[in-house]
């Protein structure tokens, strides 16, 4: 038998990093870049992203830092913490090895980089585009809209899907990039409209249809998280009927997708929450309509060319895209879909 043992670091008690965020800190070391290092830890680049903003909020700081780049660059690099905690780890790691007379080698999969990475918003329609781009490898990361705006500006991902209101304006999406991108540096690719609205067991027997009936009722929440742009919808709605967070039973508890909110309504951990038709109608809850919303997609253009982001924007202005879109409950293409819009200042 060989002797076998884990590591992890603590500060004032809380657990930092062990050996998942270990994996991740050494292959964005050896590869530059968050998507390699999950490919070849055999994680979901999602998981993986989810595993480096909470280490840096744990910890007050960044432990990764963007490496810009043009068509085909960029990445991620450790920061100054995120090298000395990963150095830190591992000696740690060493001397337990050295004691025990054993050592932890890891073995990392072979990276191929996906001919098109799409990341950001949670939908379903997103998912219908890998099987529409024949010969290509596609990847999509559901980290929500302003991470994926990260992800493209940084150059890990090529596209992000997103849906972002902009309260001032009354407009979708273009005005929150105007505040991240330079002027002329990004293109939008319009997408399709969707339903939110609020999902609720069948037949809606607590009559919930306000954030008030939430609070006054004592029921429970199933939220986004922060940064998506359904996350935003919820903030929309605290605001214009004046309910303070802390009230929202379930509000500190977050979750990344459609369906994860839906599975908690229908498994009845959560009384209500937001989130798309479709997704209501997969499990037989009932759906109150708030809002229709533009997803949009957004591209560096200097990756406009690039042959899997030219594909996809073939695929999106297809017939058998808006064929199969329009078979799934509350989304729907419009006469502007596949169009391009280049974001000006």
């Amino acid at each position: 038998m060989e002797p076998r043992f884990q590591v992890w670091l603590e500060e004032n008690g809380r657990y930092i990093i062990g050996e998942k965020e270990a994996r991740i800190l050494e292959g964005i070391r050896n590869y530059g870049s968050l998507i390699a290092a999950a490919k070849a830890t055999g994680i979901t680049y999602a998981h993986a992203w989810n595993l480096v903003e909470e280490r840096s909020a744990k910890l007050g700081e960044p432990i990764v830092v963007a490496r810009r780049g043009g068509e085909d660059g960029g990445g991620t690099a450790l920061t100054e913490k995120g090298g000395e905690l990963l150095e830190r780890y591992l000696d740690l790691e060493a001397r337990v090895g050295t004691y025990l007379g054993t050592r932890t080698e890891r073995i990392f999969l072979e990276v191929r980089r996906s001919d098109l990475v799409i990341a950001g918003s949670s939908c379903i329609g997103v998912k219908l585009i890998p099987g529409l781009m024949k010969g290509l490898s596609v990847e999509v990361a559901e980290i929500g809209s302003t991470a994926g705006i990260t992800a493209v500006m940084i150059g890990e991902a090529d596209l992000a899907g997103l849906h972002i209101y902009d309260e001032e304006s009354g407009k979708y999406n273009i005005p929150f990039i105007k505040r991240f991108w330079q002027a002329g540096s990004a293109i939008l690719i319009k997408g399709y409209v969707r339903e939110q609205g609020f999902m609720v067991k069948r037949g809606n027997p607590k009559g919930l249809t306000s954030l008030r009936d939430i609070v006054q009722k004592r029921c429970r929440i199933a939220n986004r998280n922060a940064g998506s742009g359904t996350r935003s919808i919820l903030k929309r709605l605290i605001l214009q009927e004046g309910i303070d967070p802390s009230e929202l039973k379930g509000y500190e508890h977050e979750l990344r997708t459609h369906e994860e909110v839906a599975k908690e309504v229908y498994e009845g951990r959560a009384d209500i929450g937001i989130g798309l038709r479709g997704a209501a109608e997969a499990l037989g809850l009932g759906f109150i309509k708030i809002c229709d919303e533009e997803f949009d997609f957004v591209c560096d253009k200097r990756r406009l060319n690039k042959k899997g982001v030219q594909t996809f924007i073939n695929a999106l202005r297809g017939k058998e895209f808006k064929t199969r879109l329009e078979q799934l409950p509350g989304l729907r293409c419009t006469p502007e879909t596949g169009a391009i819009v280049e974001v000006t200042g």
